[in-house]
């Protein structure tokens, strides 16, 4: 929101984190890095939707501003409302540069029928690109989505819960906007698919590589079903990207990196290893969905996503917290079509798990 950046709301929350450290084992809450801007006077309505939007949808245009270390990035976000009484919004990210819309839109549907407000988000250039098409700090390309998110809250949502729901990338997106930008002030709920893949990316591009994780480790706060191990490397054209996003093409190309490349990569991740970014969302449920190794290619997301999920060690952190085992996934990212522990269809857990976690808290 707009008032993010104002003095009064980060001495609050400066605050706030200091009588949050002594009650949790969460690192303290710092004041949030500023959000970029957007000028409400220059949103534009489009006749039509792009291909993919959800049909129905109203769409607008318009540009993120204000970034810092980033230019500015033009996007698109389109909007349903139910028939009925609106229970809440939702809004989807994308994975990959977040230039397609939301890739099944079964989801949309079943919100809709649910009574909530959907929300498609495309960029028109990756966003986790700085500077048009290259970079140099995924993190600071986060400012993006943790923009629009908020304000899609001060201006398109209206009662209910305020929710997101991320896949692979769009995880990471929506990781970001908790853990660095602030948007555990309004973010009800959410929805974690398959990441955040950009949890420790020192640790998926560092060559040699680094060694395998055990995701969900016996007795881990919050895990749904047994542990599995996986590679945090990225692989299958993936640190490619990230190697572009990052400003480091070196990312796992089989030659040892520098400790400049393996710093700057560790700065720019959502676990940067400092007290810097928060992971205490007491107002905000959560709720990871992670591919395991049965039945299914695996690539890092679920080790990457462990790095994240393993900060969170005790209920005060957040509202509602889980982090679910999904096997026999499609492909290496495919939770929507996988099974909980429990044998739950993973579409039906995870739309479920939102209707139930879509509420206002704040």
């Amino acid at each position: 929101m707009s008032t993010i950046r104002n003095w009064l709301f980060s001495a609050l929350g400066t605050a706030f984190a200091a009588l949050t450290l002594s009650a949790a084992p969460a690192r303290a809450q710092q004041a949030p890095l500023p959000l970029g801007t957007i000028n409400k006077g220059a949103i534009v309505q489009l006749r039509s939707c792009p291909s993919g939007y959800y049909p129905g949808m109203t769409c607008f245009q318009g540009e993120v501003a204000g970034c810092q270390n980033a230019v500015n990035l033009g996007f698109i976000y389109g909007y349903k409302n139910p028939a009925e009484e609106v229970m809440g919004s939702i809004v989807f990210l994308q994975g990959g540069g977040g230039t397609n819309a939301y890739s099944d839109p079964n989801y949309a549907e079943k919100y809709l029928a649910q009574g909530y407000q959907v929300v498609y988000v495309t960029w028109n250039t990756d966003w986790e690109f700085s500077n048009g098409a290259s970079g140099t700090s995924i993190k600071n390309a986060a400012c993006r989505p943790a923009t629009i998110l908020n304000y899609i809250y001060q201006n398109l949502y209206s009662r209910g819960g305020m929710c997101a729901q991320g896949s692979s990338a769009g995880s990471g997106a929506v990781a970001y906007s908790l853990a660095w930008y602030g948007s555990a002030s309004y973010l009800d709920n959410v929805e974690l698919l398959s990441g955040p893949v950009f949890g420790d990316i020192e640790q998926g591009c560092v060559v040699p590589n680094a060694p395998t994780v055990n995701v969900c480790a016996t007795g881990q706060y919050g895990c749904d079903g047994e542990e599995w191990p996986d590679s945090p490397a990225y692989i299958d054209s993936d640190q490619n990207a990230v190697g572009q996003w990052s400003g480091q093409p070196s990312c796992n190309k089989g030659k040892t990196t520098t400790e400049i490349a393996d710093s700057t990569w560790k700065e720019m991740s959502i676990v940067d290893g400092t007290n810097n970014p928060s992971f205490s969302y007491p107002q905000t449920a959560l709720a990871g969905w992670l591919c395991s190794n049965v039945d299914t290619d695996q690539n890092n997301s679920a080790a990457q996503g462990e790095f994240f999920y393993e900060q969170f060690t005790s209920s005060r952190q957040a509202a509602e917290y889980s982090v679910t085992r999904i096997d026999h996934c499609l492909r290496a990212e495919g939770v929507t079509y996988g099974e909980t522990p429990q044998g739950e269809n993973g579409f039906v857990a995870i739309s479920d798990h939102m209707i139930a976690g879509c509420v206002k808290r704040h």
